[in-house]
């Protein structure tokens, strides 16, 4: 049974400056889903130091209700950095996957680390979970109501034991508001290349993935299920906006006619759309192609004015600086990054 069993929180809003991290550990955890996300966030800090004043600096911390050596799968020993309660505010809280059935780490964490974790979302940490560590952050019941994803053995048995969580069973990726699921190791850097831009900027996500796997890094956007571009919000004006959108990627942006549709104005739809989506309605449209487009340089061999055509974009120049601007890269040297891997 969750923690928040229909009881109301003051919830605060997500924080703003990272300051800390914080990085679970547990026994028989999968060692490769903390220290691959850790790694990811050195290489990221480092690049800030460099190219940033030092306000732009933050703390990663590994830790457990205790400090002792936590055997992991495969022979190796982790050891936290600090106990759990020694830790008063965190950003962002990484939960490891777990190896097998996750029931006896529930039981063991029932009063220690999971308590923890709802204490800390509810002060506006962001978290992102991997895998069957994912049951920890439902256990809170943080995810009533939210979208989910866990690792394909555990769907069934996570569907049961959490009813009230939307499970997306066929996404590897999900996000909602500051709740990040990643259904499997490698899901959790094209998860965290995401939250890194959403945070730092796109600039520096970009060059952390080139750094780690540029060849063989899949579009966050292709495979995500999350509350901007879903149905993850309850305005139902602005989701049928959304839809329209999704649908008809090549139409121009009638904002006039968008709002007669809406039974709006188009300043008041406009308003209403960015204040719900955090996106203008040219943003969001430019957003879609962009996945689009991405998916079509990826896996099919039309040339890359067609499908600038096919996305609404007639101007091959123009569809070349929108796509610069959304990826950082040309949709040739995309292209060309995606399809020759090493």
């Amino acid at each position: 049974m969750n923690l928040i069993n229909g009881a109301k929180f003051n919830m605060k809003p997500a924080k703003q400056n990272i300051r800390h991290i914080t990085i679970l550990a547990f026994e028989q955890m999968l060692g490769s889903s903390a220290a691959n996300p850790m790694e990811m966030l050195e290489a990221a800090r480092a690049r800030l130091k460099v190219s940033r004043a030092s306000n732009t600096d933050f703390k990663i911390e590994v830790a457990a209700p205790e400090v002792k050596s936590l055997p992991l799968l495969g022979g190796f020993q982790i050891r936290p950095h600090c106990e759990l309660s020694s830790i008063e505010s965190t950003d962002l809280i990484v939960v490891p996957a777990l190896w097998r059935n996750p029931a006896n780490t529930l039981r063991e964490h029932k009063n220690t680390t999971i308590p923890w974790l709802l204490k800390q979302y509810l002060a506006g940490a962001s978290i992102m979970a991997v895998g069957t560590g994912v049951s920890l952050v439902a256990e809170t019941g943080i995810l009533n109501g939210k979208a989910a994803t866990t690792h394909w053995h555990y769907l069934e048995h996570f569907a049961q034991a959490y009813p009230l969580v939307n499970l997306k069973s066929k996404h590897l990726l999900t996000q909602s508001g500051r709740i990040y699921c990643a259904a499997s190791v490698s899901s959790a850097a094209d998860m965290m290349i995401h939250w890194l831009g959403l945070v730092f900027g796109r600039e520096l996500s970009l060059q952390v993935e080139q750094q780690f796997s540029p060849e063989v890094r899949n579009a966050f956007e292709t495979k995500v299920f999350h509350s901007e571009l879903g149905d993850q919000h309850p305005d139902e004006v602005v989701a049928n906006i959304q839809s329209w959108l999704q649908q008809n990627l090549s139409e121009d942006l009638a904002v006039q006619a968008l709002a007669k549709q809406a039974k709006l104005s188009p300043r008041q739809l406009s308003r209403r759309f960015k204040s719900v989506s955090g996106k203008t309605l040219g943003e969001y449209q430019q957003h879609l192609r962009c996945m689009a487009a991405k998916d079509l340089l990826k896996n099919t061999d039309m040339g890359i004015a067609d499908i600038g055509s096919a996305i609404g974009y007639g101007d091959t120049s123009y569809f070349g600086r929108i796509f610069h601007r959304y990826s950082g890269q040309s949709p040739k040297a995309y292209r060309n990054k995606v399809r020759h891997k090493l």
